[in-house]
């Protein structure tokens, strides 16, 4: 699983990187705001955990950002100083999943993490993805468009509905090969156009749906609400 942490203490972030690590975890750090909201739009994660205090700005200003204007749904942890009753309720109403009072414990900080962990995967469950006028039923592997069956080759489905679970992220043709296919880098990226060009069109992913699967130059692919 990946992680992306937000911590300006060098030895902090060290330690926690350690602890992770160890754990199985792979971590992308960034030191800043600014960093990391950079490093969030670019990668994809399975968890987030942010420092309150910041030189740029603070962990709750990012926590709001990344709840509100980008609508990022993964589980997020927060680490601080602060232990007013005030501050931790501020913090979980902004949409932070669980909260952590600094110095920081080894034990007690992965078990909350991966309790946070399980509770996101119980909560993404869901058999069913829905994008406007179409549906995705996981269960059975078929698409709808209002209400009408659309077919689809497997691998078109599995890709349809790995973009729609990260609404708004840029993901790499290398990366959907190797999560959708599988396979590594090596490979006919064109593969990914040819498939990404027909669930465009089986679709009707286009303005007319208020969604549009965009073609982001020299990066990837970006499925995203107008």
């Amino acid at each position: 699983m990946n992680i992306g942490l937000l911590e300006d203490d060098q030895p902090q972030s060290e330690m926690l990187c350690d602890w992770l690590s160890e754990e199985g975890f792979t971590v992308s750090v960034a030191a800043t705001g600014a960093q990391f909201i950079q490093l969030v739009k670019n990668q994809l994660f399975d968890l987030l955990i942010l420092d309150w205090e910041l030189p740029d700005t603070s962990g709750y200003e990012v926590l709001k950002q990344l709840r509100g204007v980008m609508t990022v749904a993964t589980p997020i942890l927060f680490t601080t100083q602060r232990d007013e009753e005030h501050d931790i309720v501020s913090a979980l109403e902004a949409g932070a999943d669980d909260y952590l009072i600094k110095p920081l414990r080894k034990a007690e900080l992965l078990a909350r993490l991966k309790a946070v962990l399980r509770r996101s995967n119980t909560e993404s469950t869901d058999l069913f993805l829905v994008l406007g006028p179409i549906e995705l039923d996981l269960s059975t592997h078929t698409a709808k468009v209002n209400g009408e069956e659309v077919k689809l080759t497997n691998k078109d489905f599995d890709l349809a509905a790995f973009m729609f679970n990260n609404l708004g992220k840029i993901l790499s043709r290398e990366y959907l090969l190797k999560m959708v296919w599988g396979i590594g880098q090596d490979i006919n990226t064109r593969t990914v156009d040819m498939h990404i060009s027909r669930i465009r069109r089986k679709l009707n992913i286009n303005q007319s749906i208020g969604y549009s699967l965009k073609t982001v130059y020299q990066h990837g692919y970006r499925l995203e609400k107008l």
